[in-house]
């Protein structure tokens, strides 16, 4: 074999690696981006079922308790006291710690609902965020305050909201006792968190007849928001008890679903609510990955089977 074609051979050669290496990067870059959607997938999946789960564990507190809990502490560390426990004061309201309402930094009270630290994560590993209707009269967190038992179906009472202790007429018995009776409608009006859509719309809104926003169908607020930061965990608090930034930054819809923020309520002036908006991966100011849950509140106190009956 002359010089020339061994010269030959050995460039062919490494025209060949050559070729194999690019087509190598090529196939691992597609199964890395494949990999990383399968991984994202996966882990949605986890925070839909890890949502629903808290979901079914706030219910079943409802029916037990009659009233929902105040958030844990997000930014509590692991192994100090009160860690994972719902934070309450002694007139039913959510604590405040060094000025601050714990409503405003709060986290599922993993313990306090009897499941488990991981149950209380999305699947990112941070904390899943907890908002409920917190009011000192009217709030969700007081003794009965989701007892509609006494509330009834065929009630003609329509007077104020009643007090913390007894949300519903305690003398509703008989049929005689009809006109005492409260009506469901009185009880959810203008009670209860507010949702809406990327566009603005409401979702779920706590209004009474008329009602100003045509796009409402049944005015009512949620009995609480569960929030998942999605992949880029901009607003969360980590497993550790750290506030995350965001990753690429929040979209100006997520924004309003940060914790560590001033507890969002329908009562503000003008209105506050949470966002639902479609799943949305740009980098800019449209992105949105938030995972969010907002049961209504009829439909949270109807599955604790506390709901309204019809007097005899």
């Amino acid at each position: 074999m002359t010089t020339g074609s061994r010269h030959q051979l050995r460039g062919f050669s490494l025209l060949e690696i050559t070729i194999v290496l690019a087509l190598l990067g090529f196939v691992l870059t597609i199964g890395l981006k494949s990999t990383g959607a399968y991984l994202s997938a996966e882990r949605r999946q986890t925070t839909v079922a890890r949502l629903a789960g808290v979901d079914a564990a706030l219910v079943n507190y409802v029916a037990l308790q009659k009233r929902l809990p105040c958030p844990a502490d997000g930014a509590s560390l692991p192994g100090t006291a009160n860690f994972g426990l719902e934070r309450r004061q002694a007139d039913g309201t959510c604590l405040v710690l060094l000025g601050v309402p714990i409503m405003n930094r709060g986290v599922v009270p993993w313990v306090t609902l009897g499941i488990t630290s991981t149950e209380a994560l999305d699947g990112w590993n941070n904390r899943i965020t907890y908002r409920t209707w917190s009011d000192l009269s009217t709030g969700f967190t007081l003794n009965n305050a989701l007892d509609m038992t006494r509330c009834a179906t065929n009630g003609t009472e329509n007077g104020t909201v009643p007090t913390p202790t007894a949300v519903c007429t305690q003398t509703c018995n008989t049929i005689a006792d009809v006109a005492a009776c409260t009506q469901p409608s009185n009880f959810l009006l203008n009670r209860g968190v507010a949702v809406q859509d990327g566009a603005g719309n409401y979702i779920l809104e706590p209004l009474a007849a008329p009602y100003p926003n045509p796009l409402v169908r049944t005015p009512t607020g949620a009995a609480y928001v569960l929030i998942s930061h999605g992949e880029n965990r901009g607003g969360a608090y980590s497993s550790a008890g750290q506030p995350q930034t965001g990753s690429p930054a929040n979209g100006a819809d997520e924004d309003f679903n940060q914790n560590n923020l001033a507890y969002r309520s329908y009562n503000d002036v003008p209105p506050a609510f949470y966002v639902d908006a479609a799943q949305n991966d740009s980098a800019d100011a449209t992105h949105f990955d938030d995972i969010l849950l907002h049961p209504t509140l009829m439909s949270v106190i109807t599955r604790a089977q506390l709901g309204p009956r019809k007097v005899q």
